[in-house]
Formats: structure tokens, sequence, C-alpha cells
């Protein structure tokens, strides 16, 4: 539950094609709105219906999990995405939030499930890529003790560097 707004998190199952059904519309609207994808696309081309429900619909087999904050009024609001790998690590892989719902305590509340997720999972570290002029994102994971670990120069389209880091548990 966030500080600022109540929220529900909710795990998404590929196997529950109502609910899935309303994931992948709530994905395709959230990453895709302009100011959220460029935050979230190495190349900054829109995310397809078709490429959104191949994407969730692997999730399974690709050992990725999908959780989305959800407001009183049953809405998405956000959405998480975790990856836990035994062989490489667990990884934050996507988070969004509604442009009209940030600084909310929504962003931290997905990520306070990813890690209580890694940890119950045995995993002793998790680990998130965000693109340097993702101010608010940085900052928050910086918060959260999250730490610098790497960083690829020029990694987006536009030239932008992106930022590894690493959050012992």
């Amino acid at each position: 539950m966030s500080e600022n707004y109540p929220i529900k998190i909710v795990r998404y199952d590929p196997q529950d094609n109502e609910h899935f059904s309303k994931l992948e519309d709530a994905y395709s609207k959230l990453f895709n709105e302009k100011e959220n994808l460029r935050f979230l696309s190495l190349t900054n081309i829109p995310f397809d219906p078709h490429t959104i429900s191949a994407l969730l619909k692997n999730s399974t087999r690709e050992e990725v999990e999908y959780y989305a904050a959800v407001s009183p009024d049953n809405n998405i609001i956000g959405i998480s995405a975790f990856e836990g790998d035994l062989i490489k690590d667990f990884q934050l892989i996507g988070i969004v939030v509604d442009n009209n719902y940030r600084y909310k305590g929504i962003g931290q509340a997905l990520i306070d499930k990813g890690i209580e997720i890694a940890g119950k999972k045995g995993f002793k570290a998790i680990d998130i890529s965000v693109f340097a002029d993702n101010k608010a994102m940085l900052i928050l994971l910086l918060k959260l003790d999250f730490k610098i670990v790497k960083i690829d120069y020029h990694a987006r389209f536009d030239g932008e560097d992106l930022i590894y880091l690493k959050k012992y548990l």
C-alpha cells in the first residue's frame, strides 16, 4: 500500500485471460505515453499490440512476473515487471506509473514489491537499469539504497546513458 495514495499491488497471471487483457490494455497505454516511452525503450519506437501481447503471454516461460498498482476504482495506474533467473539474477525490468498518479508513492510501492519477491525467492541482490535523464526514478532508487554499478554510455537512440543499479538484500 502506498503511503500517500490507497492502492493494491496485484499480480497478473497470463493464464487468467480476463484480467490479463486488462493488463495488456494498461501496458499499451502506459508504456506508449510519449513521456514514458523515452524512459522505457532504447529505440523510442512504440510497442504495438501484437508485441505487447506476445511479451506478456511469454512471461511465464521467461520467468517474468507482472504486478500492477490498482486504484480504489479498479484501474491499473502502475505496472512493474520482475525477472527472477536463478543463474543470472533478479531484475526489475520495467516500472511505469500513470502520469496522473506520480509522486504518490506508487513507484516505491512497486519497487518494494519487487524487493519483497526477490527476498522470498532467496535472491541476495536485485538489479535495475534506468536512463540518466529519468531523474525522478534515479533519485527514488538511490533513496532506496540501490548503488550504481555500471553505465552504458550513449545507449539510447538519442545518446542518453543507461545506468545500472544494484541493491543488496
